[in-house]
This record gives C-alpha cells, sequence and structure tokens, in this order.
C-alpha cells in the first residue's frame, strides 16, 4: 500500500474516509487517557518526544509525496485507496502527542471519581469524537471548495500543501528532539 496525500481534486468520499480514520486515532488518544492517567503522566517525558519525533516523521514522509507528485506530473494524481485515506487520517491523529496532552488535561476536570470513570470517559470521548469529527469534515469540505474556485488556476496546491508539511514536520522534530530527557 502506498500512502500518499490526497489531492484536493479527489472525491468528497475521501475527506470523510479520512475524517473517520482521524476519528479513531482520537479513540486510542480517549483511551490512553480513561486507562491511564497516572500512568501516562509520569512517563510523559518519556514518551511524548518519541510520539512528536514519529509523528514529525510521518509528515514528512506526506510532504516528500506531495513534492513528488510536483515534481513528475502524470496528470491527476492517482487517488490512495479508501484503506490509504483512512490509515493515513488514523496516523496523522494518533501521531499528535498534543492530543494526548489534551485529554490527559481535559478529562480530570470533568471526569468525576465518585461515579464510573469508565463510563465518563466513554460519554466524554464519544462526545468530543463526533465534534471532532464534524468540525474536520466541515473545514475540509470548505476549503476544497474555497480552493477548487479561487486559487486552482494559479496556484499549485500540491507544492503548497508540501511546504506546509514540511514545515509542520520538521517543527515537531525539532521540539521532539528537544523535548527528551537528557540523563
Amino acid at each position: 500500500m502506498r500512502l500518499r496525500p490526497r489531492r484536493l481534486s479527489a472525491p468528497v468520499r475521501a475527506a470523510y474516509i479520512a475524517v473517520a480514520g482521524d476519528a479513531l486515532g482520537t479513540m486510542v488518544h480517549v483511551a490512553v487517557a480513561v486507562g491511564g492517567l497516572t500512568i501516562l503522566i509520569a512517563l510523559s517525558e518519556q514518551i511524548l518526544p518519541i510520539l512528536q519525533i514519529a509523528g514529525g516523521c510521518f509528515i514528512l514522509f506526506m510532504a516528500w509525496q506531495s513534492f513528488k507528485h510536483v515534481a513528475h506530473p502524470k496528470g491527476p494524481a492517482p487517488l490512495k485507496s479508501d484503506a490509504g485515506t483512512f490509515w493515513a487520517g488514523f496516523f496523522a491523529c494518533v501521531t499528535n502527542p498534543k492530543a494526548i496532552v489534551f485529554f490527559v488535561a481535559l478529562f480530570p476536570a470533568f471526569i468525576s471519581a465518585q461515579h464510573n470513570v469508565l463510563l465518563q470517559g466513554v460519554v466524554y470521548g464519544a462526545a468530543f469524537i463526533i465534534l471532532d469529527a464534524v468540525s474536520i469534515l466541515a473545514y475540509a469540505l470548505l476549503t476544497r471548495a474555497a480552493v477548487k474556485r479561487a486559487a486552482s488556476r494559479w496556484l499549485n496546491v500540491d507544492f503548497l500543501s508540501g511546504l506546509g508539511l514540511l514545515g509542520v514536520g520538521i517543527a515537531m522534530i525539532v521540539k521532539g528532539y528537544r523535548a527528551i530527557p537528557s540523563d
């Protein structure tokens, strides 16, 4: 399976599939937050930098795919399979260490120790996943429509995406590397 960033010319279906992958990644974050708040906090100095570096590497790979298409255009890029789109959404989400920190910081403020912690985590996690999916999907569809109308004639979206992904990937790797504890 070759992972390739979806182009804006991809069917709208791709946005739905990528959001489903992102939702699965968010479920992983919710499970980690609910299942081990104290363990994660104790190990966060060792785990989060590694996840950040891994996420940065994945984003650099996506940037490379974008630049590769700019350098060797063969007409419209072949679309990634639905499974490839799904897993790209999943890995982009699950390798984002900020999401883990977000849930670890968010859940203690809303979860009561007097009630079933697992049930509360499931309810809050499901609510977040639904709201997150709706907002990401709206953003993807609005961006796709705006770019296709306004800029597609003079703007190479693959190159612009590649530059953005390159910058974010490098920043994540540098930040993760700097956060590795020195013993």
